[in-house]
């Protein structure tokens, strides 16, 4: 039989992994636990088709966490996640002003002690990001980070998993910072590497189907940025593909060196390019 994790996915946006956001270990996996009952189809209007029930017994056997405890931990990550906030830069590519969107992932939550399950009413602003109805998409099956403990490690492997094709991406140490939510924690980059990338990167090659590698690159003295190399291990499969979709716009590597301006991360050579290639097709 399957593990419980193989047979679900999980869907997100790009523009949801890229935002800024910081969650606990369990809130994360209260998350990801939500995310895979969702079908990736267009959703109706009705308030129903915006709750997912998550029970104790699935939490314990998604994450092998102790059944004993399930219950109390899926309460607590319910109602800290409540009070959580994401925010989503330039949401809109047809509204340029729209500078970025603050939302809460949930909106409310119906406790069930008795059977020991809860329901979750996700936010109607993030619902389109994981819905297939809000840009580019990553998918991924639930299994490849379920058994990680570190939630950098998840967001790192959903940051690579976006750029599987190309298989290397460079972030900004401030960018990944505010991705992270840690903007004023780890100040020295000693700390910042020993504390979330190393751990996420043993993590990653530890418990996913991609191997990682990673340098970092300098400005004189500063670290500037990080830079990650990976592929799939022998005998993984890729990323499951999604739905039928509009052919996403892409860059080679080629593209993004030649384009590239002094200090740029990839990422932020990639964004450039995009914005400036869909307003010549609007045009």
């Amino acid at each position: 039989m399957d593990e419980p994790t193989n047979r679900y996915l999980i869907a997100k946006a790009n523009k949801l992994i890229e935002a800024a956001y910081r969650l606990t270990l369990a809130e994360q996996r209260l998350l990801l636990a939500v995310i895979a009952q969702i079908d990736s189809r267009p959703i109706g209007d009705s308030v129903e088709s915006l709750s997912y029930e998550v029970s104790a017994s699935s939490i314990a056997d998604l994450f092998d966490v102790p059944q004993k405890q399930s219950y109390e931990l899926l309460r607590d990550a319910a109602e800290r996640i409540a009070e959580r906030w994401v925010v989503i830069e330039h949401p809109d590519p047809d509204t340029p002003a729209l500078a970025y969107t603050r939302t809460r992932w949930i909106s409310a939550i119906d406790y069930l002690p008795s059977e020991g399950r809860i329901r979750l009413f996700l936010s109607p602003k993030i619902m389109p990001y994981l819905t297939q109805l809000a840009g580019e998409f990553a998918r991924y099956k639930l299994k490849h980070v379920s058994a990680m403990t570190s939630v950098y490690a998840i967001r790192l492997y959903e940051l690579l998993i976006q750029w599987q094709m190309q298989g290397e991406r460079e972030v900004g140490v401030d960018w990944l910072k505010e991705r992270f939510a840690v903007p004023d924690c780890y100040t020295r980059i000693h700390d910042l590497k020993r504390r979330v990338i190393e751990p996420a990167v043993e993590q990653i090659n530890a418990h996913s189907n991609l191997w990682v590698r990673w340098t970092q690159r300098k400005q004189g003295r500063a670290v500037v940025a990080f830079h990650f190399q990976f592929g799939f291990k022998p005998n993984q499969p890729t990323a499951p593909p999604l739905p039928a979709t509009p052919t996403p716009i892409t860059l080679t590597r080629a593209e993004i060196e030649r384009h590239a301006r002094p200090g740029e991360t990839w990422d932020q050579v990639r964004e450039r390019l995009l914005r400036q290639r869909d307003a010549t097709t609007k045009g």
